[in-house]
């Protein structure tokens, strides 16, 4: 039966103007209600992705402009608009400036290359075509980032201390107080705390942003509890000076891998130089402790020196990956071996991919 006939008959069969006054206001609100209704089942200032999953008020040319204002190319905007269209976005201006909106488009458009694309080939491809450009948002938004004191630092940042005696350790922070920072304390290989003196002066280098470096001195104040968790307290700083920002957003992460030194010789034949490399057998274990895109931290008790080659095995979260690479700096460790910042020198486009997944968390 129509309903809106069995509303009509209802509304004839009313004799009291009061008890009509009142069923006219009650379907009022009715219909209300199912316009609201609507609204929010397809998706007003959300993904604009109605209950069937079509795309809906998707504007190509609003898109490309508001790609463009965000500093896109033209090539860029056009592979970005097959995404924007199959998730309907129908603020594109929103999205741009939107960084928890951005980041999950992203992952969208990611999983959509996994899931859409014809070949294994051509999947990788996409994606690094989708991390390209999702790393110059990262670029932008390391760009705007300005700190001066360690007060405006905040839990779980990745710290490195510098030692008086040039010696290099990874720490995180537990919590910024006003009377200084907690941080984790150091240990040495037996897993025993390091206790620094009082005032002994330490430098310090974080990243944020995942591109930012920054570098500040600092001193042990000394030891305390937090959350029943023993803590290293360092004094604040606010003198906080900018390193060189990195060309690759990073991401920690703290995960087993081995290496294996790759010895490599030149020959001079006919007048020509020609390099050989040969991967020795032995394994080294080690710990990786920050990755991305162009290379790798690894901490061991065997380190290599400055300028020798490697290749490492690791999981990136999606499986076991290699690549080839130089240690291109080492921060000796006291006792405890040292960390290798290591530069890809070689690495398959699939292995990169995972590399920059797990950087932006789409692997997760």
């Amino acid at each position: 039966m129509n309903p809106y006939l069995v509303i009509a008959q209802l509304y004839w069969k009313k004799q009291d103007p009061a008890e009509l006054g009142l069923f006219l206001v009650g379907f009022l609100v009715l219909i209300a209600l199912v316009v609201l209704y609507q609204i929010i089942r397809n998706g007003i200032g959300g993904t604009g992705l109605s209950d069937s999953g079509k795309a809906s008020r998707f504007n190509r040319g609003q898109f490309r402009r508001a790609a463009r204002q965000a500093g896109l190319g033209n090539d860029e905007a056009h592979f970005l608009e097959e995404f924007g269209r199959t998730l309907g976005i129908s603020n594109p201006e929103s999205l741009f400036q939107n960084r928890a909106r951005l980041d999950s488009f992203f992952k969208e458009a990611y999983r959509s290359i996994e899931k859409n694309s014809d070949s294994e080939s051509t999947a990788e491809g996409r994606k690094a075509r989708l991390f390209a450009i999702r790393e110059r948002f990262s670029e932008s938004a390391s760009g705007k980032t300005s700190i001066s004191s360690t007060r405006q630092l905040g839990r779980n940042t990745p710290l490195s201390f510098i030692t008086p005696g040039e010696e290099s350790y990874p720490s995180l922070i537990v919590a910024v107080e006003p009377g200084g920072i907690a941080v984790e304390p150091i240990r040495d290989r037996l897993g025993e705390i390091i206790r620094f003196r009082r005032g002994t002066k330490l430098t310090c280098f974080f990243y944020a942003a995942g591109r930012q470096g920054y570098q500040f001195q600092t001193k042990v104040s000394g030891f305390s509890s937090v959350s029943a968790k023993e803590t290293m307290t360092l004094s604040h700083s606010d003198s906080i000076a900018a390193l060189p920002t990195r060309n690759h957003a990073r991401r920690e992460m703290r995960v087993p891998c081995a290496f294996h030194h790759v010895a490599v010789s030149t020959k001079t034949a006919r007048g020509k130089e020609k390099a050989s490399a040969r991967v020795e057998k032995i394994a080294y274990p080690g710990t990786v402790l920050d990755i991305s895109a162009g290379g790798i931290g690894i901490q061991t008790a065997n380190p290599l020196a400055e300028g020798e080659f490697v290749k490492i095995e690791f999981d990136a979260g999606s499986g076991t990956h290699a690549a080839f690479g130089k240690v291109v700096r080492l921060n000796r460790l006291k006792g405890s071996g040292g960390m290798m910042h290591i530069q890809f020198v070689k690495i398959s486009q699939k292995s990169l991919n995972a590399v920059m997944s797990y950087v932006f968390g789409y692997s997760d």
